[in-house]
């Protein structure tokens, strides 16, 4: 018998990711990171993993990444051709660093429902900055060939987007880059940078920050202790532990997909768990406590309190694009 509620999958088909970004716990380093699967998820363990679900609950979509690039996964196209057989969303989010000639019309006649594209500045000096080791100029070059596929395939247009990662310092680029996207037909989001996992914001809200802690907090839009503060008092409930099951490039189911991927925050392996025993040991788990307390799941929601911030910060700066409700 099927559980009574749907879910959502969120699958790291990869181990590896071509960038360092700051914020992000593969360009932090953060944790015991040779405790990480390693390798690539082939076309197989994904489907044995899509037949469990759908045998035991509904699943509302799957996102075929988490905290690596899914691009780099040679067998891309075949993973997301998996899920559309079987009638399922499957979105996509790359950071667009891609070799020139991705051949992206194979992978887009697969049938991705959703393709966000990541981005955190229009000039290499600011991009880096967000997007380490990364080439705003390639992924430019990429969106245009992108944007080429996507519009040969007939797929509908507001699917694919740009998401700008607003930092302090990157603000006065964000009208460019919407000019850019205009051009080129793909849809234009924002939203503040966030800082990960929960870990990392349970430390640095209990003053456990390092030098390069404090200067990057220093470039986020949205302070994190303002941030932390605002969505104190709400009503605390996490969509990503009760209705998402994150699960590794090895198959274990992870906390949550807010989390690292320290072992300590896996809960055991996707193959051999009900979704029942799925739910029970997530729901003991320690670390949901600390997150709980701090209303960390609201930070990760770009709330309207928060979002309010950052639209004050956007007109001050005399940015023109606006956040959209």
């Amino acid at each position: 018998m099927k559980a009574a509620k749907s879910y959502g999958l969120v699958v790291d088909v990869f181990s590896y990711c071509n960038l360092r970004c700051p914020t992000c716990i593969v360009g932090a380093k953060f944790g015991a990171i040779a405790e990480w699967p390693k390798g690539l998820m082939s076309v197989e363990k994904l489907e044995a993993i899509l037949d469990k679900a759908l045998g035991e609950f509904d699943v509302q979509w799957v996102c075929l990444y988490n905290w690596t690039e899914p691009l780099l996964h040679p067998r891309l196209p075949e993973l997301v051709a998996a899920c559309a057989k079987r009638g399922l969303a499957t979105s996509l989010s790359s950071n667009l660093n891609v070799r020139p000639d991705y051949d992206f019309e194979r992978l887009l006649a697969a049938g991705p429902s959703d393709f966000r594209i990541s981005v955190s500045g229009f000039t290499q000096p600011i991009y880096e900055r967000g997007h380490a080791g990364g080439d705003i100029e390639r992924v430019k070059a990429n969106m245009a060939a992108l944007a080429r596929a996507w519009d040969a395939a007939g797929a509908a247009p507001e699917r694919l987007h740009v998401f700008y990662h607003v930092y302090a310092y990157n603000m006065d680029e964000i009208d460019p880059m919407k000019a850019y996207c205009d051009r080129l037909g793909v849809r234009f989001t924002l939203g503040y940078a966030q800082v990960f996992p929960v870990e990392k914001i349970v430390a640095l809200a209990g003053g456990d920050a390092s030098a390069d802690d404090a200067a990057l907090l220093d470039t986020l839009a949205v302070p994190l202790p303002r941030a932390l503060a605002m969505v104190g008092s709400a009503e605390r409930k996490c969509r990503l532990l009760e209705d998402v099951v994150t699960i590794d490039v090895a198959g274990n189911v992870m906390l949550c997909c807010g989390t690292s991927m320290n072992r300590a925050n896996a809960v055991g392996a996707f193959a051999e768990m009900s979704i029942e025993a799925i739910d029970a040991a997530k729901s003991r788990h320690p670390q949901c406590r600390s997150c709980l307390k701090l209303n960390i799941p609201r930070y990760f929601a770009y709330p309207p309190e928060l979002n309010a911030v950052l639209a004050e910060k956007l007109a001050a700066a005399g940015v023109k694009t606006r956040l959209q409700p």
